[in-house]
C-alpha cells in the first residue's frame, strides 16, 4: 500500500513524479488525481499512464488506476467533479486513511450509498416484488458490480445455481443491467436505481458479490452472505466494513471546488446535495424556457424520476406532465395564459420560474445564465395582485435566531464583497459631487418589465418616476441610473436628453450600481431591486410601487395598499428573501449551492472580468441589439399564438 498521509507534492510519495493522462475522463479529473497523489498529469514530461477504470478494477502493472469512490451526490460526474476517487498504482491502493466512527455513524444517520441518485421511498412496482409469504432474497449489486456485465452475470449465475430454490431479487443504488443477466422466472431484475436501505429490512437475505459491498447493510444491522469463495473471510465488525469499502484508496473531496477534504466532510456535503435532489420527487415539465437557459434549469429540476421535459405549449406541457406523473413549471413571463387553468383542472401542480436576486456577472438580457432561481407555487415576486410564496413566507414564517444570525451574516458579506443582481459596471465617479446636500439615486427600469406593469400602480414610467423624485427631494442632488438592458438598447425605457437634463444633476449609467449606493444617502424606485440593495446597505428607500421588500416596515411606501399587516427586521426579510425563497447554482461545478458559495463565485467570476459598462463586448452586444431589434418581436408573436400574453416585452 502506498501511504500518502502526509505527502508532499514534491516529497517521496513512491509514486512517479508524473502520469500521462489517457482518456477523457482521467483529463477531467486531472486537478483532484493531482491533489490525492501529488503527482501531476501532464503531457509534457510523461510517465506512466493514468487510466479511467469505472469498476475500479486493474492489474499490477505500472498503471495509476483512477476510479469514482464509494460516495458520490447526485450531481457528480467526471465533468462536474466527484465527491471521491479510488485511487490503485501498480495494483496497491494509494493512500491509506482509516474511515472515522463519524463516517459510519452519517452514513447511518442519512442513508447515504452509491451516487444516491435514487428516490427517498420505494415504489409501488418494486415494493411489489417483495411481496408474499417468503419474500424474495435480495442480490444487492453495488456500483463496481452494476459496472461490470461479466461481474454481474458472474455474481448472479453462482446465486442462482447455489440456491435452487430461491427466489430473488436484484437491485441496487445504481440500478441494475438486464441485458446479458439469465433469465430465470426465479430472478426479478430492478433496472433503475433503488435505495438499498429501503430494501435491507423487507428482503429474507442479503447476498452480495464482494464483502466490501456489504458495509451499508452491516451499518444498517444486517448480515450479509458473499457466494464468491475468493472474496475472503467476512469482517469481524462494523469498523472492519467501514475500513474495506472508506479506507484504503478512497480520497474525499469537496463536491464543489474538488479539493480534498476529509470523507466525513465529503459525506456531509454530499447528504446536502442528495436532499436538494430529492426536493424533486416528481419528474418536472418545463415551460417556456429559451434554450440557452436549459442548461442550468436542468440542473435545478433533475429528481430521482429523470432529467426534465421540455415544452413551449400548455397542451403538450400538460399531456407529458399527465404520463410522467409529473409537476409543471413555467418560466414566468413565458406562461401560456391557459396554462395554470389546465394544470389545476388536471390536478397536475404548477409553479413559475424566475430569476434570483444574485444572479450573475453580466446581463439576462445578453444571455448571460442566471445561478439562481425562484420557484413559486402560489404567485411570483413582482406581481403583487396574487400573494407569491415569497410574500406568504414572509407574512407567516418564525424566524428563528439561527437563521437571522444566518442572514446577518450573509448580508454583510454580500456588502462586503460589494456584489449585486448583475455584477456590472465601472467605478462611478463622486469626486465633483456636493458633500452639503442630500444625495438621491433614481434607479431607472425597463418600462415595459412585468414588475412595473403590475407593480407600480401611480408611477410606470422612468420619466414619471424621476419627476416624482424631484418633486419630493427639491435641493437633493439627484442620480439618474438607466437600467443596463435600456442603457444596452435592449429593453424600452429610454429618457429624452432634454428632460433628464432638467431633472437630474447628474446621469450615471454604466456605473456599478454598488459605488453608486456607497455614495448617496438614499433611493427612491418604482419597484427595482435597487431598492433591496439599498436597504441591506442601510440607506433609506422611499418605494412608488408595491415590490417584495415593501410594506414590511422598512421602506417609505407611496403606493396605495402596499402595508402587508406585518413588521419584519431587516434580517428576517434577508432571510426570507435570499435563503429561504431562492435556490442557487453553482455555475462553476454546475451543481445546486448555498447562497454563501454562490457568493465565492461571483467574486471570483467578477474578478476575473476587467470592470466595463455591462460586461459585454462590443461585437456580442451589436449582435445582441439586432436581436432585440429583429428576432424578439417575431418571437413575441410566435408566442402569442401559444396563448402567452407576456406583461414583459422580453
Amino acid at each position: 500500500m502506498i501511504d500518502l498521509r502526509h505527502i508532499e507534492p514534491h516529497g517521496d510519495t513512491g509514486l512517479p513524479r508524473s502520469f500521462l493522462p489517457l482518456g477523457r475522463t482521467v483529463r477531467h479529473l486531472r486537478a483532484q488525481v493531482e491533489a490525492a497523489t501529488g503527482a501531476a498529469l501532464t503531457f509534457r514530461s510523461p510517465g506512466p499512464p493514468a487510466l479511467w477504470s469505472a469498476t475500479g478494477e486493474g492489474s499490477g502493472k505500472a498503471i495509476l488506476r483512477v476510479a469514482p469512490g464509494p460516495l458520490l451526490s447526485p450531481y457528480d460526474s467526471p465533468e462536474t467533479g466527484l465527491s471521491s476517487l479510488r485511487l490503485h498504482y501498480g495494483g496497491l491502493p494509494v493512500g491509506a486513511e482509516t474511515p472515522s466512527p463519524d463516517l459510519g455513524d452519517l452514513l447511518r444517520a442519512r442513508e447515504l450509498a452509491g451516487s444516491n441518485r435514487f428516490a427517498r421511498s420505494l415504489s409501488e412496482a418494486v415494493t411489489r416484488t417483495f411481496a408474499g409469504k417468503l419474500a424474495p432474497d435480495l442480490a444487492l449489486i453495488d456500483p463496481e458490480t452494476a459496472a461490470s456485465p461479466r461481474a454481474l452475470r458472474t455474481f448472479l449465475t453462482r446465486l442462482l445455481a447455489t440456491h435452487p430454490g430461491t427466489r430473488f431479487v436484484a437491485a441496487g443504488p445504481e440500478g441494475c443491467l438486464t441485458e446479458g443477466v439469465s433469465a430465470d422466472p426465479r430472478l426479478t431484475v430492478i433496472a433503475t436505481p433503488a435505495d438499498p436501505w429501503s430494501l435491507f429490512p423487507i428482503a429474507t437475505r442479503i447476498h452480495v458479490a464482494r464483502w466490501d459491498a456489504a458495509c451499508e447493510a452491516a451499518l444498517a444491522g444486517f448480515e450479509t452472505v458473499c457466494p464468491d469463495p475468493a472474496a475472503g473471510p467476512r469482517p469481524a465488525d462494523e469498523a472492519a466494513h467501514l475500513a474495506l469499502r472508506y479506507g484504503a484508496g478512497v480520497h474525499g473531496f469537496d463536491p464543489w471546488t474538488r479539493r480534498p477534504i476529509p470523507l466525513a466532510e465529503a459525506a456531509e456535503r454530499v447528504a446536502w446535495l442528495r436532499d436538494r435532489f430529492l426536493g424533486n420527487d416528481r419528474r418536472v415539465v418545463l415551460v417556456g424556457v429559451s434554450g440557452w437557459k436549459r442548461t442550468a434549469l436542468d440542473v435545478f429540476a433533475t429528481g430521482p424520476a429523470g432529467a426534465p421535459l421540455h415544452t413551449m405549449t400548455a397542451e403538450e406541457a400538460v399531456t407529458l406532465a399527465r404520463s410522467h406523473g409529473g409537476r409543471v413549471q413555467a418560466w414566468a413571463t413565458r406562461c401560456p395564459e391557459q396554462l395554470p387553468r389546465l394544470c389545476a383542472e388536471a390536478e397536475i401542480p404548477f409553479a413559475r420560474i424566475e430569476d434570483g436576486f444574485l444572479r450573475s456577472v453580466g446581463l439576462g438580457a445578453s444571455l448571460e445564465p442566471g445561478a439562481s432561481i425562484v420557484v413559486d407555487d402560489l404567485g411570483i415576486y413582482y406581481d403583487p395582485r396574487v400573494e407569491s410564496r415569497l410574500a406568504h413566507t414572509l407574512k407567516q414564517a418564525d424566524f428563528p435566531p439561527g437563521l437571522t444570525a444566518r442572514a446577518s451574516a450573509l448580508r454583510e458579506s454580500i456588502v462586503a464583497r460589494r456584489l449585486s443582481k448583475y455584477n456590472v459596471g465601472l467605478e462611478a465617479p463622486g469626486a465633483d459631487w456636493p458633500t452639503d446636500r442630500r444625495i438621491v439615486l433614481v434607479p431607472g427600469q425597463v418600462e415595459d418589465d412585468a414588475s412595473v406593469l403590475t407593480g407600480s400602480p401611480q408611477v410606470r414610467g422612468n420619466l414619471a418616476l424621476l419627476r416624482a423624485a424631484r418633486a419630493r427631494n427639491p435641493d437633493a442632488f439627484l442620480l439618474y441610473k438607466p437600467h443596463p438592458d435600456v442603457e444596452a438598447g435592449f429593453r424600452p425605457g429610454a429618457i429624452p436628453g432634454d428632460d433628464v437634463r432638467r431633472l437630474a444633476d447628474r446621469v450615471v449609467g454604466g456605473f456599478s450600481i454598488v459605488d453608486l449606493l456607497d455614495r448617496c444617502h438614499h433611493v427612491e424606485t418604482m419597484t427595482s431591486l435597487a431598492g433591496f440593495e439599498a436597504l441591506i446597505r442601510g440607506l433609506t428607500v422611499a418605494v412608488h410601487g408595491r415590490p417584495f421588500y415593501a410594506g414590511w416596515g422598512l421602506t417609505e411606501d407611496l403606493a396605495p395598499g402596499a402595508a402587508r399587516g406585518r413588521s419584519l427586521s431587516l434580517d428576517e426579510l434577508v432571510a426570507g428573501a435570499l435563503i429561504l425563497y431562492p435556490l442557487y447554482l453553482d455555475p462553476v461545478a454546475m451543481k445546486p449551492c448555498t447562497p454563501e458559495q454562490l457568493l465565492d463565485r461571483l467574486s471570483e467570476a467578477r474578478a476575473a472580468k476587467p470592470p466595463s459598462r455591462l460586461a459585454l463586448g462590443a461585437a456580442r452586444h451589436a449582435t445582441m441589439r439586432l436581436r432585440y431589434a429583429l428576432i424578439n418581436p417575431i418571437l413575441r408573436r410566435l408566442r402569442a399564438r401559444r396563448g402567452v400574453r407576456s406583461e414583459s416585452g422580453r
